[in-house]
């Protein structure tokens, strides 16, 4: 019973480490992501 909970918690702090670096690091705004200088809208 004790190796579940503690899977449950690394898993549980795994997914918020992954969800904060993906909010912080990779996540941009449209305007941002589809910028490029060739295009003219």
């Amino acid at each position: 019973m004790k190796s579940i909970l503690v899977g449950i918690l690394a898993a549980a702090s795994l997914a918020a480490a992954a969800a904060l670096v993906l909010n912080k690091e990779f996540q941009r705004s449209a305007e941002e992501q589809f910028r490029t200088e060739s295009v003219r809208l």
